[in-house]
């Protein structure tokens, strides 16, 4: 086998097929079968068996009306397809197969093995033509491959109490080498199961069991093997699962939304499945035993709930008796029964009501407000209706006894309504199947409005009688605080009074003070003549009235009159100083104006200047100046007094 001769052969059977497939072209709009083709494994080290799967469909809207036959890669008809090899497909159908080869060296060296579909379908001309269609599958040559596939199933997939579970294992040598000594220890089983070899390609399949008690079961699995001409050993494990406990929890319920239907009508039936369990239901089938299968094809899930309706039309009162097949993946079917009634009455005799519902306001100015509802019931069926319930929402209004038809009842209500709204009322009551049926009113929109302010008039006024009002008892506690808030204010009274006293005297005081001390001020200084570049000879001071010198003056630095004056200073008191040079002054002012008088009238005042005060000058000459000036002018002073004596005696 060399790479020449495989390569020769891979073209010439390219070639082979592009010429089919150009062939078969005129007719590939028409041709209306799709077929596909695998095989496993895809490569091989040798000629041997590979597995193979086959599927043909129709996937057009139109039946073929011949069958397709199909042929093996050595031509010849596969007689377990369809009908001895043939098989008619219909719209949508599709048809697989599944079955081994024998790979020969010379499909080997062409890398493919290839199947075939002949059928006939009719041509352009309306002539019935033959079609083939073929399927390729590429096999490789390969080397030494090693490999084992496991597949596990376990059945029942929840086991019930004291059943029994199944674990399968499916081996497949997915390799090109031939496998032996394989061994599967299987967790459930105490005893582990053997293979002594297993060709590349090839399946087998083991089988483990065990009973389940009052609790789940654990599958795991671990193999070893070996390939053949090898004596190295392969592990492989399968993880762990848990084969639940079935604990089922299945109801059924059957009902419909009214207790019965007019004569011709429809009833509606309601058959709802909770499944509150583990166990799982498939292809569930409902049946009514009159009525024959009414569901089928259905599952319930674990933990699901499943809701189906049907229809039937009644004209006379039925029972309907509906049961469930319940097959579930425990392995066990089980039955389940449920029974309903459902009338069938006259529409002649069917309830009716009417409301017709008013107000006596249609806004209001204020919430919450009170309304009045005019409610006006009307029975217009054809049978008597009892103990109707009118409502509003969930509050309950009135009950009116019974009714015969075409009666009518009135109703006024006082309502306080917490704001504005729609208001609406209902009328409940049963009928001739006892169904509770419910009629209500028209609906009334009361608005809600500002209120208008009224015009403001002027009140009335309306003196009120007088009232006698007695005291309270005062407590003790409050009589005691009143007397010491009391006494407190006249303490601060009479240091107040004191205060105020004391203030007065020390004013009148500070004026007495203020007046001697402003008088003091109030002297001027006369001078018998003013020369401001020639002082008087001071000797004529001292002279007497003789024209001689007083030694008296000398001796006593000061006339008689002053000798008070002359008061040790530090034997006075301020104020006797004070008064001592204020009297002073005044005795000098006195002096000088009587002197000024007397010069005035002699005329002796020539070429001098004349001083007077004015009263820019007054007060600003000090108290103590003035004395000054005064002690030392009180010699010429008397000296002058003596002479105007004299001058009067002559």
């Amino acid at each position: 086998m060399t790479f020449a001769r495989k390569s020769l052969t891979f073209a010439a059977a390219a070639l082979l097929t592009l010429t089919l497939i150009f062939a078969c072209g005129a007719w590939a709009e028409e041709d209306p079968v799709d077929f596909t083709i695998q095989v496993t494994p895809q490569s091989l080290t040798a000629p041997g068996t590979v597995s193979v799967s086959l599927r043909v469909s129709n996937p057009t809207d139109q039946d073929m009306q011949t069958p397709v036959t199909l042929y093996d890669p050595a031509g010849n008809v596969v007689p377990s397809f369809g009908d001895g090899g043939s098989y008619i497909l219909k719209s949508g159908d599709s048809r697989p197969w599944e079955g081994e080869w024998n790979v020969t060296e010379e499909q080997l060296n062409a890398g493919e093995i290839t199947y075939t579909l002949k059928y006939m379908l009719p041509g352009a001309d309306g002539q019935a033509a033959e079609f083939t269609r073929q399927a390729t599958a590429r096999i490789e040559y390969a080397g030494e491959h090693v490999a084992l596939t496991v597949n596990r199933t376990i059945s029942p997939e929840v086991v019930r109490n004291g059943g029994t579970a199944t674990v399968t294992y499916e081996l497949y040598n997915s390799g090109n080498v031939e496998l032996k000594d394989i061994r599967v220890k299987e967790k459930i089983s105490k005893t582990a199961q053997k293979v002594a070899s297993l060709p590349a390609g090839k399946r087998q399949s083991l089988t483990f069991t065990s009973r389940i008690g009052n609790a789940d079961l654990t599958s795991s699995a671990d193999i070893t093997y070996q390939a053949v001409g090898s004596t190295k050993t392969l592990t492989q494990k399968v993880d762990e699962t848990v084969i639940p406990l079935a604990t089922p929890n299945l109801k059924m319920e059957l009902s419909s939304p009214t207790a019965g239907v007019n004569i011709g009508e429809a009833a509606t039936l309601e058959i709802t499945f909770t499944n509150a369990g583990n166990v799982s239901y498939s292809n569930v089938t409902v049946a009514e035993a009159k009525k024959g299968e009414i569901l089928t094809n259905l599952s319930i899930p674990a933990g699901a709930t499943v809701k189906e309706t049907v229809e039937f039309i009644l004209n006379e009162p039925t029972t309907f008796k509906v049961t469930a097949t319940l097959p579930d993946n425990t392995g066990e079917t089980k039955t389940m029964t449920k029974e309903l009634s459902l009338g069938v009455f006259d529409p002649e005799k069917t309830m009716l009501l009417t409301l017709n519902l008013t107000a006596d306001q249609d806004t209001i100015s204020q919430a919450p407000a009170d309304v009045r509802f005019h409610l006006t019931v009307t029975n217009n069926s054809n049978v008597k209706a009892d103990k109707i319930a009118i409502s509003h929402g969930e509050t309950a209004i009135y009950t009116i006894a019974s009714m015969e038809p075409g009666a009518s009842v009135t109703l006024d209500r006082d309502v306080r309504v917490s704001q504005a709204g729609k208001f609406r009322f209902t009328a409940t009551v049963k009928d001739s199947l006892n169904n509770l049926v419910s009629f209500d009113s028209n609906t009334v929109q009361i608005t809600y409005a500002q209120p208008t302010s009224a015009p403001t008039q002027v009140p009335v006024v309306t003196v009120a009688p007088p009232e006698l009002v007695t005291a309270a008892p005062v407590d003790q506690a409050v009589t005691q605080g009143r007397d010491i808030a009391r006494t407190a204010a006249v303490a601060l009274g009479i240091l107040l009074g004191a205060g105020l006293v004391l203030f007065a005297v020390s004013s009148v005081i500070r004026l007495k003070n203020r007046s001697k001390s402003n008088a003091a001020y109030d002297h001027l200084d006369l001078a018998e003549r003013r020369d401001y570049t020639e002082p008087a000879d001071e000797e004529e001071d001292d002279l007497d009235e003789s024209g001689e010198a007083d030694d008296d003056y000398d001796d006593r630095d000061g006339p008689e009159d002053l000798l008070p004056l002359r008061k040790d200073a530090e034997d006075e008191m301020p104020h006797e100083k004070l008064i001592r040079d204020a009297k002073a002054a005044e005795e000098a002012a006195e002096d000088v104006a009587e002197d000024a008088a007397d010069e005035l009238a002699d005329g002796e005042i020539e070429g001098g200047y004349r001083v007077t005060r004015s009263e820019e000058t007054e007060n600003t000459a000090p108290a103590e100046e003035a004395a000054e000036d005064a002690e030392a002018e009180a010699p010429r002073r008397r000296h002058r007094r003596a002479k105007r004596a004299e001058d009067e005696d002559a």
